[in-house]
C-alpha cells in the first residue's frame, strides 16, 4: 500500500507537474517583477521562498491528481446513485451535506476567516463567519440540486436570488457587503467547485435531462449566491463588526 501510494504521488508530479508549473509561473513572475523591479525590494529569505514555491507546485500537482482519480469520480458516482432514487428530499439532503462539508474544507475560506477575526478584533469570530458561509453554500447547493431534479431552468431560481442580494445590500452594514462577495469567491474554490460540477452534471446525465448545459451547470453559481445572502443577513443581525 505505501509503495502504491508513493507511485501514485510520483506519477502525479510527473504527469501534472509541468501543467501546474505553467499555471503557477505567471503569478510567480508577476510577484517577483513587482518585488524586485517595481518596488526594488531585495528578496532576503529567497531560500525559504524557493522551497515554498517548489512545495506549491508539487502540492498542486498531487491535489489535481487526487481530484482526478478520487474526489470527482466519487462525486459523480454518488450523483448517479442519487438520481436513480429520484427523491427530491434525498437530493436536497445530499446537497446540504455536500455543500456544508466542502465549504469547511476550503483553505481560502479559513484564511479569510482568520483575517476577518483579526481585523475586527474578534467582533466577528472566525468560527461564526465560517459556519455562516458553510450554511449559505449548503443551502445554495441544495436549491441547485432540487432545481435539477425538478427539471426547472435556472432563471426562475436565480433572478429572485440576485434581486434579494441587491435588496439586502441596502440594509446590511457596508463593511459586510464586500465581505459577503469575497466569502463567495473564497468558498467556491478547489474543493467546492469540482464537487458541485460533478453533482450537477451527474444528476442531469443520470436523470436524462435534455440539455446538459442547461440543467447540469449552474450549481456553482448557487453555491456562490448562498454565502452572499447569509453573510449579508448576518451583517443585518449583528451590525457593524467595528462597532
Amino acid at each position: 500500500m505505501p509503495v502504491e501510494l508513493l507511485r501514485t504521488v510520483l506519477e502525479a508530479v510527473k504527469n501534472t507537474g509541468s501543467g501546474t508549473l505553467r499555471s503557477v509561473a505567471p503569478i510567480i513572475g508577476i510577484l517577483l517583477i513587482f518585488h524586485l523591479i517595481v518596488l526594488r525590494e531585495p528578496l532576503r529569505n529567497w531560500k525559504e521562498v524557493s522551497i515554498g514555491l517548489l512545495l506549491t507546485v508539487i502540492g498542486l500537482a498531487i491535489f489535481l491528481k487526487g481530484l482526478e482519480i478520487g474526489l470527482l469520480p466519487l462525486g459523480e458516482s454518488a450523483s448517479g446513485a442519487l438520481a436513480q432514487r429520484g427523491s427530491l428530499v434525498l437530493a436536497v439532503v445530499f446537497g446540504l451535506t455536500l455543500g456544508y462539508g466542502a465549504t469547511l474544507s476550503e483553505p481560502a475560506l479559513a484564511i479569510l476567516a482568520e483575517r476577518v477575526e483579526d481585523l475586527t478584533a474578534g467582533a466577528l469570530g472566525a468560527t461564526v463567519f465560517v459556519q455562516t458561509v458553510a450554511v449559505g453554500v449548503a443551502l445554495g447547493v441544495a436549491v441547485g440540486a432540487a432545481r435539477i431534479v425538478l427539471g426547472v431552468e435556472i432563471t426562475p431560481f436565480f433572478i429572485p436570488a440576485l434581486a434579494l442580494v441587491i435588496v439586502l445590500t441596502f440594509f446590511a452594514p457596508e463593511r459586510y457587503t464586500g465581505l459577503a462577495f469575497d466569502a463567495a469567491l473564497a468558498t467556491t474554490g478547489p474543493v467546492t467547485v469540482p464537487l458541485a460540477i460533478a453533482l450537477g452534471s451527474g444528476l442531469a446525465l443520470a436523470l436524462g435531462r435534455g440539455d446538459i448545459l442547461v440543467f447540469g451547470f449552474g450549481l456553482v453559481a448557487f453555491a456562490a449566491l448562498g454565502p452572499i445572502l447569509c453573510v449579508l443577513i448576518l451583517g443585518i443581525i449583528l451590525g457593524d463588526p467595528a462597532g
